[in-house]
């Protein structure tokens, strides 16, 4: 099995703008459209907005990621640009927390190393490993095109279409990917920071089989995801305790990953107090079923609040491209949300949360001021 430096996806995503003739996100410019690229740990995504010239900026979007132009030269000035990023991200105390929450969760995986990648695996890319990761990843069976605004959709069709007819390309890969075996959890760890107040990431690795079928899965994913705002959110008793107390600020978030080789819940917040905060945090989560917060009327206002963030989201384009493009569940799309939540009954959050929980295993990171390295207060549950 031929494996890759770490960061190549993100090296390339990066590379893939930059044309014999200049930079596509100047061609862009031209057209009066804006663009841009990220790279997860699924996905590479490129993506524009414009209000002008819509059938010239989706050619060209089809155009630049289609024709790959790479040189050592090119490659080895990228090399130094790539390295600066990552020495950036180190310095960035969010990124810091959760990646190394993401490190206990899942260590010797794939999500214990940067998507950036490292100044020595960057160092090993040559022109020749992004052509051949190129050609393995970026062809059009692994490719998706979404689209969204005031456009005819019978004429961009025949437009996307006619482009890809003019071009030719060879065999689609089979794609080989290494099984998903991370190591033995952590249950803790902490790194001292340039922070002024300690940073607390707090995650619980989902051990339970996940659903086989799309609509089950998204249905799990919606279920334990109401069940944390009920429980958390800003309407909850809990966060009202927590906040007045001072154990939590308005940095206090949380929120459910599922894919289908992992699912875990991460919280996160600035507190005076992250031992003692995890532990509230923990032992709500496993007795969700006596707390409060967890009743019908509570269930109602959360729909209700739900359903309203849905509505207004349909305002942006962008947000409504970027959740379709994203879904994992094929036979499940954006625009079934509303249903799905109004079926969702407390007895079906119990049955898919009980799995969960039963299962789970929870582990904590924290960022500690450096200036508090002995001040013993900053970790006491007291």
């Amino acid at each position: 099995m031929k494996t890759f430096p770490e960061g190549i996806a993100h090296f390339l995503e990066h590379k893939l703008f930059e044309k014999e003739a200049g930079d596509a996100m100047n061609f862009f410019g031209e057209l009066g459209a804006n663009s841009n690229a990220f790279t997860s740990f699924s996905r590479t995504s490129y993506l524009f907005s414009t209000r002008e010239q819509i059938d010239k900026s989706v050619a060209l979007l089809l155009d630049f990621v289609q024709e790959p132009y790479f040189t050592q030269t090119s490659v080895e000035k990228e090399q130094g640009i790539i390295t600066q990023e990552i020495q950036m991200y180190q310095d960035d105390a969010d990124f810091r927390l959760f990646f190394g929450l993401l490190q206990n969760l899942y260590p010797n995986s794939p999500l214990a190393s940067d998507i950036a990648g490292t100044p020595q695996s960057i160092r090993e890319i040559s022109a020749d490993d992004l052509y051949d990761n190129y050609h393995t990843f970026y062809h059009p069976a692994n490719m998706t095109l979404f689209l969204t605004g005031p456009f005819d959709v019978p004429s961009m069709a025949t437009l996307v279409e006619k482009n890809q007819a003019q071009k030719k390309f060879g065999t689609a890969s089979d794609i080989e990917r290494a099984p998903f075996k991370p190591g033995k959890q952590v249950m803790s760890n902490s790194l001292y920071f340039d922070v002024t107040m300690p940073k607390l990431a707090l995650g619980f690795r989902g051990y339970d089989t996940l659903p086989a079928e799309d609509l089950a899965r998204f249905e799990y994913k919606l279920a334990v995801q109401v069940m944390l705002t009920m429980l958390f959110g800003n309407t909850s008793s809990q966060y009202e305790r927590l906040y007045n107390q001072g154990l939590i600020d308005d940095s206090f978030g949380f929120d459910f990953e599922v894919t289908p080789q992992y699912h875990f819940v991460s919280m996160t917040s600035d507190t005076l107090q992250p031992i003692k905060l995890a532990k509230i945090l923990r032992d709500t989560l496993k007795s969700y079923r006596i707390e409060s917060d967890f009743n019908l009327a509570h269930l109602d206002m959360i729909k209700k609040e739900l359903l309203g963030d849905y509505y207004k989201s349909l305002n942006s384009p962008e947000f409504i491209a970027n959740q379709f493009s994203s879904n994992l569940f094929d036979t499940v799309n954006f625009f079934d949300f509303p249903v799905m939540l109004s079926a969702l009954t407390i007895e079906k959050i119990a049955h898919y949360a009980d799995r969960f929980v039963k299962d789970m295993c929870a582990t904590e990171f924290i960022l500690m001021p450096k200036q508090g390295e002995e001040d013993e207060d900053f970790v006491s549950e007291n």
